[in-house]
């Protein structure tokens, strides 16, 4: 029967693949450069069934810039069904190699408010996890998760810039959809994480976790708002010393819409406790992305993004500790072109700006970039 269910699953398998390349090229400050090239690839399959469904990714990158950097993703994930109206998830993700920290990549994605130093560091990623989901009735839906997760630096030398975390994420949810037009949701979340670095009377243990509501409703046909509320508890303890216990608030707003017939936005803020990557310290952190993106079918597209965070308490006070009021800010501008219904080349500039950079970083960056996206379906 298993040999059946595999056979079955590798004949609807589905499998499609990307390539994205780019240069970019801009300001060299402090004896730091952001120029570089960059190619990455990505591979996605998925083998639906009745019973349930397999699926993997595989992304592996290159960036020629100080040398050749190496960095691969993946991930696999099997998905049954328990009943009609319940399903089971387990999915497994893996990552390694020298990641682009800097604040100019393609993909940057920011936690902290304090850059860390040099754009490269090699480090290890993984998080294993188990779902469940069930729809107790047609406007009813509970899911609930839990993780084992590990971030960080690989090595000694990469963890006296990114310290290694690693530990238990559990998340709860339920949306209730209340009319036609809302919907509520309650969440649990906690995390208990602990932060290795290269010396271990710099270890740090922190825990959090939150509780919040949120309403989510339909404005009109292409505008939607979401609000959120609730309080939240974290706990930070250095190595053998004693644990510090804080009470915060947890918040966020989120506004989507349509504003004219070829045009989107959305624009979202936010308030929340947070483990920093670079020191494991508990800091409350406020946030707000921005985007907008104007374009008709097949033609030129041009898109806008903003994403600024500010550190609202402060750390322990030490060189890469947040301190209340840093602030970090990071905007990019793109036009695409479709070459045709599967490619598309696009160039635009980014700019990223740091209220309090830390050893001997670069404030602010810019680059002006060039990139080749294509789409190619490998297997249907």
């Amino acid at each position: 029967m298993a040999i059946a269910t595999i056979a079955a699953l590798a004949a609807g398998m589905v499998l499609d693949g990307s390539v994205r390349t780019e240069a970019r090229a801009g300001t060299s400050s402090a004896g730091e450069t952001p120029n570089a090239a960059a190619v990455r690839l990505d591979v996605l399959g998925r083998a639906p069934n009745p019973d349930g469904a397999l699926s993997f990714g595989l992304s592996p990158s290159a960036v020629l810039a100080s040398g050749r950097q190496l960095f691969a993703r993946g991930f696999g994930e099997g998905e049954l069904r328990l009943g009609p109206r319940a399903w089971a998830r387990l999915r497994q993700a893996l990552g390694y190699g020298s990641a682009d920290l800097s604040p100019v990549a393609p993909a940057s994605v920011r936690g902290p408010v304090v850059a860390p130093p040099g754009g490269f560091v090699t480090i290890e990623e993984s998080s294993t996890s188990l779902e469940l989901e069930t729809r107790a009735s047609r406007r009813l839906r509970i899911v609930g998760s839990a993780s084992w997760v590990v971030a960080g630096g690989a090595d000694a030398a990469a963890r006296t810039t990114l310290p290694l975390s690693r530990g238990p994420l559990v998340r709860a949810s339920l949306d209730w959809a209340a009319t036609r037009l809302d919907t509520l949701r309650l969440e649990l979340q906690a995390l208990d994480y602990r932060y290795l670095t290269d010396q271990p009377a710099h270890d740090r243990r922190a825990s959090v976790a939150s509780f919040t509501a949120t309403w989510r409703t339909r404005l009109a046909r292409d505008a939607q708002l979401s609000l959120s509320l609730g309080p939240g508890v974290g706990r930070s303890q250095l190595h053998d010393q004693a644990a510090n216990t804080v009470v915060y608030g947890v918040g966020a707003a989120e506004l989507r819409d349509a504003l004219l017939r070829d045009m989107s936005a959305s624009i979202s803020v936010g308030v929340e406790p947070l483990g920093d990557p670079l020191t494991g310290e508990i800091i409350e952190l406020g946030s707000v992305r921005a985007s907008a993106v104007w374009g008709r079918q097949g033609g030129v597209a041009l898109a806008a993004g903003l994403i600024g965070s500010q550190a609202l308490t402060s750390g322990s006070g030490g060189p890469t500790s947040a301190q209340a009021g840093d602030r970090y800010l990071r905007g990019e501008l793109t036009a695409t072109v479709p070459l045709d219904p599967r490619s598309s080349l696009a160039a635009g500039a980014r700019a990223a700006f740091l209220s309090r950079p830390v050893s001997n970083q670069p404030g602010d960056q810019w680059v002006a970039f060039v990139s080749y996206v294509a789409q190619v379906p490998l297997l249907r």
